[in-house]
């Protein structure tokens, strides 16, 4: 497995819940990561309540007198607040990175909306807000980061896409047609960027406990029907992320974490 210690990561979604878990469980393994969301305040918040992120591994183990480091080259967290499904957004970003010699080695698209209407009652407006938040925001994520993960011959790309990619449910049918082009998406690029040194895998989990849940009626009633009895929580969807960046062999994974939802 892989060491995370200095790696750099790029987060979408990371000022909250499944994002912001796998962003604390990276810096728990010494990575360091970007934040990228809408709101700049929250974004700021997320990023104080990460465990500060550790150099790379020195390239001298056995030298007990290593040439000291460059100034200024320890990772930190950061943040950036754009709108992901806009792709000016993300160039800028990456131009930003690459002028300042900052590597990208992680990819995870984790933004996105919900939705909870039947398809005749969801607006015109609503439709393309939840495709251009879920699938193009992580098309162009993918597009933007990969010219640079070829040029450093690595990098992992992780999407979050969701169980209702593959079970469907009522009123979720843009989401799940987003988050089933996401699956799709993943698929198509570990054929393409494999051979760069580039993994691409997918992470669907099933109802877990955030933001977009919190609310949600008849959860008892949703409970009982998943196989383990309740609902998963971030930092269990946050370890199988970190499986997926750690392991070096770990590629086309379309991972379940869904409490056993998805055999039903």
């Amino acid at each position: 497995m892989r060491s995370l210690a200095g790696k750099h990561c790029i987060i979408t979604g990371g000022s909250r819940g499944i994002g912001l878990a796998i962003a604390r469980a990276f810096a728990a393994e010494g990575a360091s990561c970007t934040l990228v969301g809408r709101d700049s305040a929250t974004l700021a918040a997320a990023v104080q309540s990460l465990p500060s992120p550790s150099p790379s591994p020195s390239p001298y183990p056995n030298n007990d007198n290593p040439p000291p480091p460059p100034p200024e080259t320890k990772p930190q967290h950061q943040s950036r607040a754009f709108d992901v499904s806009v792709l000016r957004g993300w160039e800028d970003m990456v131009a930003e990175m690459k002028s300042r010699q900052t590597p990208i080695d992680i990819l995870v698209n984790s933004a996105g909306l919900s939705q909870n209407s039947l398809l005749i009652r969801t607006s015109p407006s609503a439709i393309e807000r939840v495709l251009a938040a879920n699938l193009s925001g992580a098309i162009w994520g993918c597009r933007a980061v990969i010219p640079r993960m070829m040029h450093q011959k690595s990098g992992c790309i992780i999407n979050v896409s969701s169980l209702m990619a593959q079970h469907g449910g009522q009123g979720a049918s843009i989401y799940a047609a987003s988050k089933a082009g996401v699956v799709g998406l993943t698929r198509s690029l570990a054929w393409e960027v494999g051979r760069f040194g580039i993994r691409a895998n997918v992470l669907l989990p099933g109802y877990i406990q955030t933001d977009m849940t919190k609310n949600m009626d008849g959860k008892g009633e949703l409970s009982a029907r998943i196989p383990l009895g309740r609902l998963g929580l971030v930092d269990e969807v946050a370890h199988a992320a970190t499986f997926l960046a750690k392991n070096p062999y770990a590629h086309n994974c379309v991972l379940n974490i869904d409490g056993g939802m998805s055999a039903t």
